[in-house]
């Protein structure tokens, strides 16, 4: 008799927990909001030039050996990332190898561009960026 009341209290008590856990709302998040005018901001580890591109020099300086990560997200939106002129994927893309140095980076949605520039990745960091969508 004792195991069955044990096991109901055990089981309320169980139930009791995972109905408070369901009905606890997450906290909500900040709204991002970019002021650049090239829509993408970079949320750390990097700097951003709108409109700008790469020289011939600037590719020749950049590293592999000492290459960062590259995360990005698009705000309100979809689109398709290009890095140094390649297709690198459909974000949100997440920890995508990046060289270190100046990079061309080209956000689309379809022909549509998003955002177009050049991100300066430091030696081994980590870089987020958030391209709101218009």
């Amino acid at each position: 008799m004792r195991a069955k009341a044990k096991l109901s209290t055990s089981l309320l008590v169980t139930m009791l927990g995972l109905g408070l856990g369901v009905s606890v709302a997450p906290a909500a998040q900040a709204a991002f909001e970019c002021t650049e005018e090239g829509n993408l901001c970079v949320e750390s580890g990097g700097s951003w030039s709108n409109g700008a591109s790469t020289t011939s020099k600037d590719r020749r300086r950049q590293s592999k050996k000492t290459a960062g990560s590259l995360t990005v997200r698009i705000e309100n939106g979809r689109g398709s990332i290009f890095i140094n002129g390649r297709y690198a994927g459909t974000a949100p893309l997440e920890g995508i190898e990046i060289p270190s140095g100046k990079n061309d980076i080209q956000v689309r949605d379809g022909s549509e561009v998003l955002s177009q520039g050049v991100l300066t990745v430091p030696k081994d960091s980590d870089v987020i960026a958030v391209v709101q969508h218009p």
